[in-house]
């Protein structure tokens, strides 16, 4: 399609929307159901690609251990080295993104990148994926539908030039539909969108994301049938003794999880430093990884087959617990050497063989008592899934929903439970988030809190700020004051060190005093800095500090070793960083907080400061912002005007003093909490007045 007929298109498609009139859940469940169905079928091409590729590697069939044992050994060792060939440059030129198991990446576009994947990466990151799987790469399906499912929602949101907060809402339906249809379990794929990837359950979110969940499924099941993922006999518990060994269980299953994400990790730092071209890698390590399938076949791919064979009660005790450690080692060597996939198939086959190695133990040690080792292996697959990703919700619901064993529901929830507990305990971060805590990133605050925190002082500071020598003497400070309309300074000694400040209020009494000028100096009238700050601190910190001070600026210093003044940062350049990165992401500017009367919605900052969406009352239409004078009148400062799009949005724009305000503009305004309870109550009471008088 050409540019022009892309345009028309989309202009066509926004005259139609702006017809009817739809409000932003009726735009949002729209788009919802569209994204839906784009993830169900992304799904169905998915598992099509990887059994297209899997035919020319081994051969067509569900059960890859019995395909292999047709397959001669030098065969074994030669496909994943030839699948490495392919994805190493196929991902390192395409989109170095689709890398790895991807989910990382959906979060980071959420919170980091506005909502934006590059189209490209769903493409790249699909086939990487099905290629990686049919040559014998230990990872699996889910991982990879996740983040194309969310690159296509994201795409459709550019293409159709949607706000930052629409396309993150796309990117959790995206991934909710991808899981949906991969696993057939419409809720788990809508809770895994909303307690891993989006973090927010309100109603705005939430209904949109359940629409493409269910949208999804129902496009899966057409094509693929309304069977669970994995057919197991039924589980009964006999007995309520049986409990406290699930819970054991889940103990256990938490330090594999610790052991699973940190060995992952690991490998990815040792592979990284090989002097090996990046393009290479995964051939190198396709070179170990066949020679581990020549043994141990049930490690190739994403292992459903021995998966099933554990919780039907088929596979002896040692087997699996030695598959426990091999299975480690397979996925930590595909995913470490660069090889494209997912996690979750790996968390399930490593908490099903440990527990269906821990059922089988108990029925050795206890024989006339009835353990069912699939019970076991069930819920110990749930339980990895929950500790390894900080999502034991969504691990419940994903295995109730694969299995359709409701009976084992309480001992699901109690080992899930008990792992993430454990886990937690060891470890802060998820598999998910501990890739942006080794960046210095940090995912665990609200979205506006997570932006500041990736900025760092040293981004916005003044540097070279004008300051006073601690030997000047009083006349040359005296000077400084009366000719510039700085309100203090800070004193340095010779080599720059921070030794204090003066203001104008220290030397105010002393201005007439006579032949003081020539005697003190800066040394004696200095006081304290109350607050400092360091070039490495992020601004959510410096805005704290700067909330606890009633001051416009904050020294900065080197660092703690070494504090030299090197710069100034004030409350005003956080606000714009704040408005630009926060305020022009939102569609509605901000995350909303319903206020009563014309105090529509806010965001909290530190002490008595606040961000507002305000709507102007009907006097002010046709004023400009100079007119109205909030600054002067109320010491409110405006950051941005909303003005009414197409679809039913809002764009932002910054304030222009001398443009009239129009009929439906909003504003987002700052100031303190009083200030700004003083402007609505002037404005309720129509009390605001003409310009230049209150």
């Amino acid at each position: 399609m050409s540019v022009r007929k892309y345009s028309r298109t989309r202009r066509a498609l926004f005259r139609v929307i702006e017809r009817f009139e739809p409000d932003e859940t009726t735009i949002m469940v729209v788009m919802a159901a569209i994204v839906g169905v784009c993830g169900g079928f992304g799904a169905i091409l998915f598992r099509w690609m990887v059994d297209f590729f899997q035919g020319f590697a081994i051969g067509h069939g569900e059960n890859t251990v019995e395909l292999l044992m047709a397959v001669p050994w030098w065969k074994k060792i030669l496909l994943p080295v030839m699948g490495g060939l392919v994805v190493g440059p196929l991902v390192h030129w395409g989109a170095r993104e689709a890398k790895g198991h991807g989910v990382p990446e959906v979060l980071g576009a959420i919170v980091f990148k506005k909502g934006v994947i590059r189209p490209v990466v769903a493409a790249v990151k699909i086939t990487a994926s099905a290629i990686t799987i049919a040559c014998g790469g230990s990872v699996g399906r889910e991982g990879p539908i996740v983040q194309i499912g969310a690159g296509l929602g994201s795409t459709v949101g550019q293409w159709l030039r949607f706000s930052p907060q629409r396309l993150r809402t796309l990117i959790g339906c995206g991934a909710a539909a991808g899981i949906a249809a991969t696993f057939n379990a419409p809720i788990a794929g809508a809770f895994f969108a909303l307690e891993i990837l989006m973090r927010d359950f309100a109603l705005v979110t939430f209904s949109p994301i359940i629409v493409a969940s269910v949208v999804a499924t129902a496009v899966s099941r057409e094509f693929l049938g309304d069977t669970p993922s994995f057919p197991v006999p039924d589980f009964t518990i006999e007995n309520s003794l049986e409990l406290p060994f699930y819970l054991v269980l889940g103990l256990l299953v938490g330090l594999l999880a610790v052991i699973y994400v940190r060995t992952l990790y690991a490998s990815e730092d040792a592979i990284e430093r090989l002097p090996v071209k990046p393009w290479l890698k995964p051939a190198l390590g396709g070179v170990f990884l066949g020679a581990i399938t020549i043994w141990f076949p049930q490690v190739y791919g994403v292992g459903y087959g021995s998966m099933v064979q554990a919780l039907n009660g088929e596979m002896a005790l040692g087997l699996m617990v030695l598959l426990v450690v091999v299975k480690l080692l397979a996925v930590n060597l595909t995913l470490g050497s660069g090889f494209s996939g997912g996690i979750f198939a790996p968390a399930l086959f490593l908490g099903g063989m440990l527990g269906g190695a821990f059922g089988a133990g108990l029925g050795q040690i206890f024989p006339d008592a009835h353990h069912a080792v699939g019970a076991f292996a069930m819920v110990g697959m749930s339980a990895m899934v929950g500790a390894a990703t900080g999502g034991p919700l969504t691990a419940i619901l994903i295995l109730f929903e694969m299995t359709g064993q409701y009976q084992v529901i309480l001992p699901l929830m109690l080992a899930s439970i008990g792992a993430a507990l454990v886990y937690r305990s060891l470890m802060k971060d998820s598999i998910f988030t501990l890739k942006f805590t080794r960046r210095g990133q940090e995912l665990n605050f609200g979205r506006e809190s997570a932006i500041l925190r990736s900025f760092h002082v040293q981004d916005i500071m003044e540097v070279n700020p004008a300051s006073i020598e601690v030997t000047a003497r009083l006349d040359h400070i005296l000077k400084l004051f009366l000719e510039n309309q700085e309100e203090h300074y800070y004193v340095v000694d010779e080599v720059g060190k921070l030794r204090g400040l003066i203001s104008i209020h220290d030397v105010k009494d002393i201005l007439h005093e006579e032949n003081l000028g020539q005697v003190l100096i800066a040394a004696d009238i200095l006081r304290e800095v109350p607050q400092i700050v360091y070039r490495r601190d992020n601004l959510e910190d410096c805005l704290l500090k700067l909330g606890h001070r009633d001051t416009a600026d904050l020294p900065v210093l080197y660092g703690p070793e070494k504090p030299v003044l090197v710069g100034v940062i004030t409350r005003q350049a956080i606000f714009e960083v704040y408005n630009r990165e926060v305020l022009h992401q939102e569609d509605k500017g901000i995350k909303l907080v319903t206020g009563e009367a014309r105090m529509h919605d806010c965001v909290e900052l530190p002490e008595q400061y606040k961000v507002q969406l305000f709507v102007p009352p009907a006097e002010w239409i046709g004023m400009t912002l100079q007119e109205l004078a909030l600054r002067p009148r109320y010491n409110i400062s405006v950051l941005a005007v909303k003005q009414r799009t197409l679809l039913g949005g809002l764009r932002n724009e910054m304030p222009d003093p001398g443009r009239p305000l129009d009929e439906g503009d909003r504003l987002i305004i700052v100031g303190e909490a009083e200030d700004l309870d003083r402007l609505l109550a002037d404005t309720n009471t129509r009390a605001f007045g003409s310009p230049g008088g209150n």
